[in-house]
């Protein structure tokens, strides 16, 4: 066939340059439509976020406030009665009454959800009373201090009683609320920038946050060089309304809130995926002429070629030569990938064996899992029974010593880990079967230093230690736990020896029997479930049967000894991670 008549209506290449155009054009129009509305959407959902967020500081802002207000009235109604006396006082007298109205402020702005400060101006010639707050800076209770004096704090009649009025302090905002009461003066006051501290180091990447007075004076911003540049928000809003959007919410007690988004960080994301989408449609306009022309040199005779491969391949053939002539890359892979189907055989049977192995994987997360639930029965009975004894510091202990527990047991997918992370487990474990059961357990630990990096599957230990607390523990009885690591030789290969005993009843004869009877599922036999799993973990990791042995010991109690193949590092040659 001729080159020319490759682009004839009946010819692939037609057929396939047609539709593909087609579809390309509708797909590049629908990414451009869908960019565009993008943009909105982000623009929309960034200013709702942006609303929930300030929602969410004006609420601590009014809580805070509405604290301020409570101790303000709780100071006045206690001491108004001593306040309005001081012009009656003489001498000594004055300097007590000074001294008691003091503690009353004092003990309003100790603690730490106290305002900026509190005060009290009496009648007179008396003095200003003014006890600050922990965020007081030292440099501004002077200029504080002389502003209380200095400014008289008269009754507003257009200030209804749940606004703050904003003054400025030598450069600084504040906001006070005051009682003034037969000439003497309850009042406390926050600084802008303690309110604003809600809003810190929360999404100030795409823009700063600011309040601002009923008057849309800016009292404080988290961006100090906003205040340099304009003094009211009117201002700033006409200044910067081309580089950020606006959005306030107001502040019944003084003003509002304001976050200013800037518009570049919004949509640079989404105007760069535009330019781009532009860009390759127009690329496209120009390539898939060109592409589609060189691929049809490529497509027919290769089709030819392929259909005659299928067909040797229908009578048994098993290898293909490098087929001869010019043909592209791609083709030529197909070829190959025909003479490599013997080879991909003998890969599926790899990939079989493979899947064996993970469903093995899956098998040991299952068993683990089947373990774990024994330690929160026993946990939650034991906080219940504290409860009813009134235990409380017993209580937060277990809690503690629980959450431990619990950051050791959600470490992932881990299956192996050391040894001595187990045995901090361990140790954390008795700890709370101590508080339960409270001079009735000791617990000797002898580790050998050379075990402590040696991995062992996770809960190996604790599961032993646990059923120990379930079937020896006697109420009324001590119970003593040994446990005991070792390196030792068997057959010149070195192994973790774990020895766990106690002082109980022993194993039953069902749980031995099913120990030595391989045919027996232990489960079956003795409903010990964790023993049941850990013997199972023990054949999956270490494809060994012989690795956990239980006996009972003289006089009496029973015997754990578990044995832990070891590489020559000291570490088993698994992975941490199933």
């Amino acid at each position: 066939m001729k080159a020319g008549g490759l682009f004839t209506r009946k010819s692939i290449v037609f057929r396939f340059f047609v539709p593909f155009t087609l579809i390309l054009a509708i797909l590049f129009t629908v990414l451009l439509l869908s960019n565009i509305y993008s943009l909105e959407v982000v623009r929309t959902q960034s200013i709702s976020n942006s609303r929930n967020t300030l929602g969410i500081y004006v609420e601590n802002i009014h809580s805070k406030l509405n604290l301020y207000a409570k101790d303000l009235t709780e100071v006045f109604e206690n001491q108004i009665d001593a306040a309005t006396e001081y012009d009656r006082l003489k001498g000594s007298d004055r300097y007590f009454r000074e001294i008691a109205l003091l503690d009353a402020l004092k003990a309003k702005a100790s603690n730490n959800d106290s305002s900026d400060g509190v005060f009290i101006k009496l009648p007179g010639d008396g003095a200003t009373l003014v006890q600050f707050g922990n965020r007081t800076r030292s440099e501004d209770k002077l200029d504080l201090v002389d502003f209380l004096r200095e400014h008289d704090f008269l009754p507003d009649p257009d200030r209804t009683l749940d606004e703050w009025t904003d003054f400025d302090v030598q450069g600084a905002h504040y906001l006070f609320r005051y009682i003034t009461y037969e000439k003497v003066s309850f009042g406390t006051f926050v600084k802008a920038d303690s309110l604003l501290a809600v809003a810190s180091g929360e999404g100030q990447e795409l823009g700063p946050t600011l309040l601002s007075a009923r008057e849309g004076g800016i009292l404080a911003s988290t961006d100090e060089s906003l205040m340099e540049t304009a003094s009211t928000l009117s201002d700033l809003r006409a200044q910067d309304k081309k580089s950020y959007l606006f959005i306030s919410e107001p502040i019944a007690e003084f003003g509002e809130i304001t976050h200013m988004m800037a518009k570049q960080n919004i949509f640079s994301g989404l105007k760069l995926i535009q330019w781009l989408i532009i860009s390759l449609a127009a690329i496209s306009v120009v390539a898939i002429p060109l592409v589609l022309k060189l691929l049809a040199r490529d497509i027919l005779q290769p089709v030819l070629e392929l259909v005659k491969a299928a067909k040797d391949v229908e009578k048994g053939r098993t290898s293909f030569p490098e087929p001869s002539g010019h043909f592209s890359i791609e083709f030529m892979k197909l070829f190959h990938s025909f003479d490599s189907m013997i080879r991909e055989i003998t890969d599926l049977k790899i990939h079989t064996y493979e899947e064996k192995i993970e469903r093995s994987r899956t098998e040991l997360k299952y068993l683990q899992m089947q373990i774990r639930p024994h330690f929160f029965l026993n946990a939650i009975s034991t906080i219940n029974s504290l409860t009813y004894q009134n235990k409380n510091e017993e209580i937060r202990m277990l809690i503690q010593l629980l959450s431990q527990h619990l950051r050791y047991m959600f470490k992932g997918g881990l299956v192996l880990v050391p040894l001595e992370e187990e045995m901090r487990h361990v140790d954390n474990y008795v700890h709370m079967q101590e508080i339960r059961n409270p001079d009735q357990i000791f617990c000797m630990t002898d580790i050998d230093a050379a075990t402590a990096r040696v991995l062992i599957p996770q809960f190996l230990v604790q599961t032993f230690v646990e059923n120990i607390f379930k079937h020896a523990l006697t109420y009324g009885e001590m119970l003593s736990i040994f446990i005991r690591t070792s390196l030792i030789e068997i057959e010149d290969m070195p192994y973790l020896h774990i020895s766990i005993e106690d002082n109980g009843g022993g194993f039953p004869s069902s749980v031995l029997q099913a120990a030595k009877d391989s045919s027996l599922e232990p489960v079956e036999a003795s409903g010990q479930v964790g023993i049941s799993n850990i013997r199972r973990t023990l054949q999956l990791l270490y494809k060994r049967e012989d690795l956990l042995k239980l006996s009972n010991a003289e006089p009496l109690g029973a015997r754990v000894e578990i044995l832990i193949p070891v590489q020559g590092d000291g570490e088993n040659d698994f992975t941490k991670e199933v």
